[in-house]
C-alpha cells in the first residue's frame, strides 16, 4: 500500500541526517545513528495525531529552517558543537510531539484523561481532538523527551526542554523568554519561520483556523473565517512575531537553504499587504 506518511518521513529523515554529516563530518556515527531513530520516533508519533495543522508535515518545516538556522551559527560564529546541533533538531523534532493523546507515559486515551505535563491531568472529551491539548503540549512535549531520550548521555535533556519551553505562544512577558539569540530563542525562530514560511502556509491557514475553532480561539481574534485569519498574516507578521525570528534571520542569510525560506517568509508576507489586502479593501 502507498502510504503517504512514509513518503514523506523517510526522506526526510535522510535529508537531515545527511545535513548533519555535512556539517560535522562522520566523526560521530552514534549521533547519526540517534538523530535517525530520534526523527523516527518523534515522526511517527505526530502522523498519529488527528491535528489538522500542527501535523507531521510542521514538524517537517520547522526541523528544516532550524538545521539551516544551526549551520548558518555555526558556519558564521563557528561556536556550535556536535551536541549543540543534535539537541537542537531533537528539540525540534519533538516540540509538538504533546499534541498528541498516548505520547505520554500516564496518559489513559480510553478514559481521556491525559498528563498535562505538570504533574497534573487534563481532561478530554471523547469528541475532543488532540487540539485540546494546545494548552498543554508544550509541558507535554518536554515530558515526552525526558521519558524517551534519558538514557544516551550526549543528549542534554536540560538544553532540550528549554529549547521547547522557548517555543511557547503566545510568548510569556517574563525576561526569560524575551532572548532572541540562545538555542532555545533560535528553537523559537524555527518553529514561527517553519510555520509562516512554509511555502504552502497560505493554503494551511484553513486548517489552522478549524483548529482555533476547536478551541474558541478565532472568537477571541475576531475571525469569522479561514479567509480573514490569513488577511491577518502580514499584521501579525509585523507586530508580533518579527522582532522574534530577526537573529534567525541573520544566521538564514549564510546558507543557500537559509536564503530561499527567507524569501519565501517575506514573498508570503508581501502577498498578504499588496494582494490580498488590496481585494480585502476593495
Amino acid at each position: 500500500m502507498l502510504n503517504l506518511q512514509t513518503l514523506k518521513i523517510r526522506p526526510f529523515i535522510d535529508f537531515l541526517t545527511a545535513g548533519y554529516e555535512a556539517t560535522f563530518g562522520r566523526l560521530h556515527p552514534d549521533h547519526v545513528d540517534f538523530l535517525r531513530m530520534a526523527s523516527s520516533l518523534a515522526l511517527e508519533n505526530v502522523a498519529n495525531g488527528d491535528m489538522l495543522y500542527h501535523n507531521a508535515d510542521h514538524t517537517i518545516m520547522v526541523t528544516l529552517v532550524g538545521q539551516e538556522i544551526i549551520r548558518g551559527k555555526h558556519l558564521f560564529e563557528g561556536s556550535v558543537s556536535p551536541e549543540d546541533e543534535l539537541n537542537y533538531l531533537l528539540a525540534l523534532l519533538c516540540h509538538d510531539v504533546g499534541y498528541v493523546k498516548g505520547v505520554c507515559g500516564k496518559d489513559d486515551v480510553v478514559r481521556g484523561e491525559f498528563d498535562d505535563g505538570m504533574g497534573g491531568t487534563a481532561e478530554i472529551p471523547y469528541t475532543g481532538t488532540c487540539a485540546m491539548l494546545t494548552p498543554h503540549h508544550v509541558s507535554r512535549s518536554k515530558l515526552f523527551v525526558r521519558e524517551r531520550f534519558g538514557q544516551y548521555d550526549f543528549i542534554d535533556l536540560d538544553v532540550v526542554t528549554d529549547c521547547i519551553e522557548r517555543t511557547r505562544f503566545p510568548v510569556p512577558e517574563d525576561e526569560d523568554y524575551q532572548a532572541t539569540a540562545d538555542l532555545p530563542g533560535l528553537a523559537r525562530a524555527a518553529d514561527l519561520i517553519g510555520q509562516l514560511g512554509d511555502p504552502e502556509y497560505l493554503r494551511k491557514i484553513p486548517a489552522l483556523f478549524y483548529e482555533f475553532e476547536e478551541l474558541g480561539h478565532n472568537a477571541q481574534l475576531g475571525c469569522d473565517s479561514p479567509g480573514e485569519l490569513r488577511h491577518s498574516y502580514a499584521q501579525f507578521f509585523w507586530g508580533v512575531v518579527h522582532k522574534y525570528v530577526e537573529d534567525g534571520v541573520k544566521l538564514l542569510r549564510v546558507t543557500q537553504e537559509g536564503k530561499e525560506w527567507i524569501s519565501r517568509l517575506h514573498s508570503h508576507v508581501f502577498e498578504c499587504e499588496h494582494f490580498l489586502g488590496a481585494g480585502k479593501d476593495e
